[in-house]
């Protein structure tokens, strides 16, 4: 029976290991062997002509100008001092410099190690370290047997770990929530999390003998808490991280795409995105935007949000100068051109261009037509009896609804009323009087003739706006598509402004006559204005019930339309203007015609720098396939600007889909470093599912020092 000694994973750097080490510690740290830090930038000394560590003094240098290198020469990162690799090990506790405490004198570092190497206990460490690590290699060490007990132990450990880490990622992918109310093993309600491990011990050997050591209390670390699924959580969220920054740094032009919203406990979170273009020479070109995490803001402000922003962008180290596009909702503290933050981000760097993407009383009698058949199970059955396509909720934020809601009365009026006809004659007999009257009343609204017309302009306005809205949500969406579909609506709109009222008119006709409604529209009473004063005039001009429909709901309703896809997409036309002239055949010749110089200088004015910026995709895949980026370098690099370029925000309103699943109101107390590891394993699953577990693995052994019993 072995003893219940206990192994520490110790970390590289000697400075941080314990002054007496234990042969099970020794052998480890023979078996990793010297680690030579080289690629760091050194600091320097407070002497008085400072001075510093260099890769250099990992070599001696032979009088015939020969390098030879000190495999047993160490550098400490944690005290900024360099050890003697065998004799740390050997002689922990001796009183030379280069075996405990370090050495740090960097003025006479060669000769002082020239002298460590001819000592005669340098020299016999130097023997014990060569005997012992063959003794290790060929397992004939004396305590052979214990190595063998304690590899075993190992790979035991490793295999529990990768399987917590695996349900882990599993449950986070999936939104779920990974405690209960009891933490207990064996406990009902004691959480996803060792529930799926209670699941798998049934048919899993490992996770079996695990639960089996926990049972009979032979071990005391069982890594089930919340403690370890929170260092889990964090250094897969951080690893997916540093992975997607990598990617950006490979792509060097990157586009921020930022947006914020309050969660259930009431904090702000702002949601930050960044687009790019992958481009290999095997594979070609194509478009991704990552999320790199939510992060909690107290100062809402353009200038809060701009330093965050700054602040997020520096702890990636990434360069800001390289961010060519920033893409915020229409809110005044992201776009406002005063104080929001396209104007703080603005004034920063040059060459960076900016995006910005896409009546009560009608959405009233809509959101009360869906509160009367929601309210009951029985009404909703109502409702199901006489319509195919149900009404919706309204949202605040999300106009697809609206559509939904109003493409089911636009296209099932009759049965609708029908609905209603039927509520109103089961109140009557249930004698509901709150339910009859407002069924009757809902009715009566809905028999006129002019909130049949609203419904028919409503939904027809609504239509094409959320078609265009469905195709900018793409990733792969380019200017000169968003150019051509947006131009589409604003014609749609001024046309329907001209002649929008006839043809709304006849398609009302058609269900007025099925409802047998009267299409007339109710007179109101004309309002007459005192006169105060003798040479005030008498006439007034009086409008007929259809003039006041036309006046105070029809234009109103087309002109805030257009003049809303104006102002959101005012940028489309600087872009164009500026890599219009890339896009298709016809334009390049266009642009021939008109000096195709001239367009090149106005984008190279404009960008700051000597270099174009925009084209197609499928030019930039081609280019990058074929391996023509020596004759096409500038036009690569145009290419690749112009795709960086964000269209919509779509990307980070996604991301509150996933903020709302993760953070609700029975996990309202979740931590933000919990929040923001959770949604990026949910958010970047194919990122994540493509890292190295066995790195995630050893990262997380060595995070905290662990306690392993065998």
């Amino acid at each position: 029976m072995v003893s219940a000694a206990k192994i520490t994973v110790l970390s590289d750097d000697p400075a941080l290991w314990p002054e007496t080490l234990t042969d099970q510690q020794r052998c480890e740290i023979i078996k990793r062997g010297p680690v030579q830090i080289k690629e760091f930038d050194f600091p320097q000394n407070n002497d008085k002509i400072p001075r510093q560590f260099t890769v250099d003094n990992y070599h001696m240098k032979m009088n015939n100008g020969e390098k030879i290198n000190w495999n047993w020469l160490v550098y400490s990162l944690s005290s900024d001092s360099v050890f003697c690799f065998c004799c740390t090990v050997f002689e922990r506790e001796s009183k030379f410099a280069l075996s405990s405490s370090g050495f740090r004198s960097w003025i006479n570092i060669h000769s002082h190690l020239r002298d460590h190497e001819k000592s005669k206990i340098h020299c016999a460490n130097m023997q014990n370290l060569r005997e012992l690590a063959e003794r290790l290699k060929t397992g004939t060490a004396i305590d052979s047997a214990c190595q063998e007990l304690r590899a075993l132990e190992v790979q035991h450990w490793k295999a529990v770990l990768r399987r917590i880490l695996a349900i882990v990622c599993n449950l986070a992918e999936r939104n779920q929530a990974l405690r209960g109310h009891s933490e207990k093993l064996f406990e009902p309600h004691n959480g996803n999390f060792l529930g799926q491990i209670e699941l798998m011990a049934q048919f899993d050997p490992v996770m079996s003998e695990h639960l089996r050591r926990i049972d009979k209390k032979e071990i005391k670390d069982h890594y089930l808490s919340k403690t370890i699924q929170n260092e889990l959580i964090s250094l897969v969220g951080q690893k997916t991280k540093d992975a997607i920054v990598q990617k950006v740094k490979d792509a060097k032009y990157f586009s921020v795409i930022m947006d914020c919203t309050p969660d259930t406990s009431h904090n702000e979170q702002m949601s930050l995105v960044l687009r790019i273009v992958n481009c290999e020479s095997c594979s070609g070109a194509s478009i991704s935007e990552h999320f790199v995490g939510f992060f909690s803001v107290q100062d809402t402000s353009g200038r809060g949000l701009c330093n965050t922003l700054t602040k997020e962008l520096k702890n990636m180290k990434l360069n800001i100068a390289d961010c060519r596009g920033q893409s915020y909702d229409n809110g005044s503290n992201m776009m406002g051109h005063k104080q929001g933050v396209q104007k703080s981000a603005g004034d920063k760097p040059k060459g960076t261009v900016f995006f910005c993407v896409v009546c009560d009383l009608f959405f009233g009698i809509l959101q009360r037509l869906y509160n009367l058949f929601s309210s009951s199970v029985h009404r909703w059955s109502i409702l199901q009896r006489h319509v195919k396509l149900t009404v919706k909720n309204l949202s605040t934020t999300r106009w697809e609804c609206r559509i939904e809601s109003v493409k089911a009365l636009r296209h099932q009026y009759p049965e609708m009323i029908e609905a209603l006809s039927a509520l109103t004659e089961h109140a009557a007999e249930k004698k509901d009087g709150e339910t009859l009257y407002s069924a009757q009343n809902l009715c009566k609204e809905l028999m006129s003739w002019q909130f049949i017309l609203c419904v028919v302009i409503w939904y027809n306005v609504l239509f094409h706006i959320n078609h265009v809205s469905k195709l900018l949500q793409s990733p792969n969406m380019a200017i000169d598509a968003v150019k051509r579909e947006t131009d589409h609506v604003k014609q749609f709109l001024q046309e329907y402004r001209d002649h929008g009222i006839s043809s709304a008119k006849t398609e009302a006709r058609e269900i007025a006559e099925k409802l047998q409604v009267d299409m007339t529209f109710p007179v109101a009473r004309q309002r007459r204005t005192t006169r105060k004063f003798l040479y005030e005039g008498k006439d007034e001009v009086q409008l007929t019930p259809e003039q006041h429909f036309n006046q105070e709901f029809f234009l109103p309703l087309i002109d805030t339309a257009l003049i809303s896809i104006s102002e959101r997409f005012t940028q489309v036309d600087v872009f164009f203007s500026l890599f219009g002239f890339l896009y298709s055949a016809n334009n390049m010749k266009k642009a021939i015609q008109d000096t195709l110089e001239d367009s090149c200088k106005k984008l190279e004015r404009t960008l700051g720098q000597p270099r174009p910026g925009s084209g197609s995709e499928d030019i930039l895949d081609y280019i990058y396939k074929e391996n023509l980026l020596e004759l096409y370098g500038n036009l690569s690099i145009a290419l690749l600007l112009l795709l960086t370029l964000p269209i919509t925000v779509a990307s980070g309103e996604r991301s509150f889909s996933s903020l709302k699943l993760i953070k609700h109101f029975l996990r309202s107390t979740m931590s933000q470093e919990r929040l923001t590891g959770l949604a990026m394993i949910s958010i970047e699953q194919r990122v994540r599912r493509s890292l190295n577990m066995e790195d995630i693995i050893n990262a997380f052994a060595e995070t905290k020092t662990r306690m392993v019993q065998f």
